[in-house]
């Protein structure tokens, strides 16, 4: 069996956070693990084609075996219009054009994601992102009932009136429903260890709880996910590729379905390098600039005479605060950034593996050819990972690893 795989991104800008910020060197560790954990998912897509070769009769992933029908036959359509997209107009007022036409291949691909991201790891992943929301929901209603009970009678004839009574009655069933929601919150980590343990990511519950509730947590697990779905379909193409019985046509059609996976990826990656750009930087950098603000406007007022002593001292506590923000926010986007450009660079040699697929397709003539095309892709993406994983290790304070959820609250604008 090969060596156990290195920790995936998923946890990438979570973890990091973990480290000593104040240790010398500190960015330049982690900006190498950045590194290390894209690497790691592009490996565990790719693996070493001697393993894959051994391993050529596993069985698919449920999800993916019982789906695959339905995958092939959108892989292969959205093939069949891919082949066909040059011969169109780019503009027609009638019948098919090139922008209805790569419209209609978006559509088959997102079907295909969707099954492609089908994994017990993601039923997991919503079960505590559904917790999550019926927690903040409850939340908000126990507040409003609290609001509501100061001026609620303590009896009322009219049925539909909150009293005093119906008011603690609520209040109690909301707590109960509160602490109910957050310990089966709290027994999700194991349930997604073990998940995605089964496909072959190792991580602790400690670094599971990171997970959940990192910014980047279920993009980053939703691309793990379909990285390992897409590994697999990809082995049993090669598989399917050995049968010597395979015509030109069955076999071109086998090179088409990895070259439609392989702008699969392609899309997932370039969707959150979007997601990055889009909304994270952005929020980061407002996040900064209103801490800055605040912590100047504080600092200024700490220092004024028309203020009580008591009332100097909480300003230069609340300035301190926005340093702790700006400081956080600050590593938070280097990380972010160094996240970015190493997915930048993962897509770049996708896009290279895709121009090799795509020739390939266009000119395949054997069965041997696609064996050859898979094998060049998996020794090109073992090539993108050199590094080892830095050691892990535990925030450096609470008040840290509050700033950070904190952060993390607001990009999320929860």
């Amino acid at each position: 069996m090969r060596k156990n795989l290195r920790i995936c991104a998923l946890i990438i800008i979570a973890i990091t956070f973990s480290a000593n910020v104040a240790a010398a060197g500190w960015l330049e560790d982690c900006g190498e693990f950045f590194g290390n954990c894209w690497d790691s998912i592009v490996e565990f897509f790719s693996s070493d084609s001697s393993e894959i070769n051994s391993e050529s009769g596993k069985p698919l992933p449920k999800n993916i075996a019982s789906k695959w029908d339905s995958l092939t036959s959108d892989l292969t359509k959205a093939l069949a219009l891919r082949d066909n997209q040059e011969n169109l107009p780019d503009h027609a007022w009638f019948g098919e054009d090139k922008i209805s036409n790569a419209a209609k291949i978006n559509e088959l691909l997102d079907v295909a994601l969707k099954i492609l991201v089908q994994a017990e790891a993601e039923n997991v992943r919503q079960d505590a992102a559904n917790l999550k929301k019926r927690i903040a929901n409850d939340k908000a209603r126990l507040d409003e009932i609290r609001n509501r009970k100061i001026s609620a009678p303590e009896k009322s004839y009219l049925p539909w009136e909150m009293t005093r009574a119906k008011a603690d009655k609520e209040i109690a069933e909301l707590n109960r429903d509160i602490q109910e929601a957050e310990n089966a919150l709290n027994s999700i980590n194991s349930r997604l260890t073990e998940a995605l343990r089964k496909i072959g990511l190792e991580l602790e519950q400690n670094q599971v709880d990171i997970l959940l509730n990192s910014v980047t947590g279920d993009d980053l697990l939703q691309n793990a996910i379909i990285f390992a779905n897409v590994k697999s379909v990809v082995e049993k193409l090669e598989e399917l590729s050995k049968n010597e019985s395979n015509t030109f046509d069955i076999t071109r059609r086998y090179t088409g379905m990895y070259l439609i996976l392989n702008d699969l990826l392609i899309h997932t990656q370039e969707a959150l390098l979007q997601k990055i750009d889009n909304e994270y930087k952005p929020g980061l950098e407002l996040i900064i600039q209103e801490a800055l603000t605040l912590q100047r406007d504080a600092t200024n007022k700490s220092r004024q005479r028309i203020y009580t002593s008591t009332q100097r001292q909480l300003f230069e506590k609340n300035a301190d605060s926005n340093a702790t923000t700006i400081r956080v926010a600050k590593l938070y986007q280097t990380l972010l950034n160094a996240q970015r450009n190493r997915i930048f660079e993962s897509v770049r040699a996708l896009r290279k593996n895709r121009d090799l697929a795509e020739n390939t397709y266009r000119t395949v003539k054997s069965s041997g050819e696609l064996r050859s095309l898979i094998h060049s892709g998996l020794v090109l993406f073992d090539t993108i990972d050199a590094l080892s994983m830095p050691e892990l290790k535990p925030f450096e304070s609470d008040i840290i690893k509050l700033e950070f959820e904190e952060i993390n609250r607001r990009l999320l604008k929860k």
